[in-house]
Parts: structure tokens; C-alpha cells; sequence
């Protein structure tokens, strides 16, 4: 993770320079992310609790799957990425529906994040190095926990949430 180079970006979301993983969430830069909303075969939305061994937000629940944008990656071909990376789901990049894209905030941690639905219905194999435990929860069942338990989720992901749910329940 130390190692990762991260492109980053000014206010118009154009790189402007490479920087390591470290430096870009120590000085706070403008950087890239993306989250993905799927479900599982049941039909239900798909959340994960974060390892415990992750540097940002762990065991904290968050969306399906997200990740940042590596140097030189685009938002898609890093979606494709992350769902191998942390859901075991090879997909081809027509198979995501971009639904909203945000600019960097404190909720965010200065990323611009593009949020992603899948289209398909998936059997994810969880990363246990990327995630502690999968979990799948109607639309409203996500907003009873994260009313009842605040505290148990990602900043970022309550943020996004508030902002996508209206998206997701058209896809429901």
C-alpha cells in the first residue's frame, strides 16, 4: 500500500502530477476514487465491512466495493479492478452504469468519486485481505442502520449514500 502511486488532480479533475499513496492523504491533494453499488443473487444490496488491517476506515461498513484510481487508470478500468480485487467478480467495463460523480470534500477525503452501479447480480468471493465480512440489506434496511448506528459506518460512505440512494431504488 505504501508503495502506490495516485495521480493528482486540480479542481477540474485533470492530473496534474504522479505522488505516492502516503503523501496525497498526508497533505489532503485532490485525488480519485470510485465505489460501486451491487447486488447479490437474492436481489439485495451488497455491503462490506472494511478489514481491520486497512489503513483507512477499518471494520467500518462502506459500499459494495471502492477503491482509488491508480496513476494513469481511469474510473472505469479501476471499477473493473476493484470488483476482482475485492469481490473475486471478473466484468467487462459495459456491465457498470456510472450514476453519479462528487466532488473532493471532507466526507470524501478530497477525492472526486464516481459512483458506479452493476448491472448484473453477483456471487462475490470476499478478499479477506480487503474485507472483513459481506453483508446484503434492502434499501431501507440501510437507512435503519445507518440511523441506528452511525458510528459503524465509513464518512464517505453515509455521505454517498444520502446522495445515491434515489438512483439505487430506480434500479431496484
Amino acid at each position: 500500500m505504501e508503495y502506490e502511486i495516485f495521480d493528482v488532480v486540480n479542481l477540474r479533475d485533470e492530473v496534474m502530477y504522479q505522488e505516492r499513496r502516503s503523501v496525497v492523504h498526508e497533505k489532503g491533494l485532490f485525488h480519485r476514487a470510485v465505489h460501486i453499488f451491487a447486488r447479490s443473487k437474492n436481489g439485495m444490496w451488497i455491503l462490506q465491512k472494511r478489514s481491520a488491517s486497512k489503513d483507512i476506515d477499518p471494520l467500518l461498513w462502506t459500499s459494495s466495493c471502492s477503491g482509488h484510481v491508480d496513476a494513469g487508470e481511469d474510473y472505469l478500468n479501476a471499477v473493473v479492478r476493484e470488483c476482482e480485487e475485492e469481490l473475486g467478480v471478473s466484468l467487462l467495463t459495459d456491465r457498470f452504469l456510472e450514476l453519479l460523480q462528487i466532488s473532493p470534500c471532507h466526507e470524501t477525503g478530497n477525492e472526486f468519486v464516481r459512483v458506479f452501479a452493476l448491472k448484473d447480480l453477483i456471487s462475490p468471493k470476499n478478499n479477506p485481505e480487503e474485507i472483513e465480512a459481506l453483508e446484503t440489506y434492502s434499501l431501507p434496511e440501510i437507512e435503519k442502520e445507518i440511523e441506528c448506528s452511525t458510528q459503524h459506518f465509513s464518512l464517505s460512505f453515509i455521505h454517498i449514500f444520502k446522495l445515491i440512494k434515489r438512483h439505487l431504488q430506480r434500479l431496484t
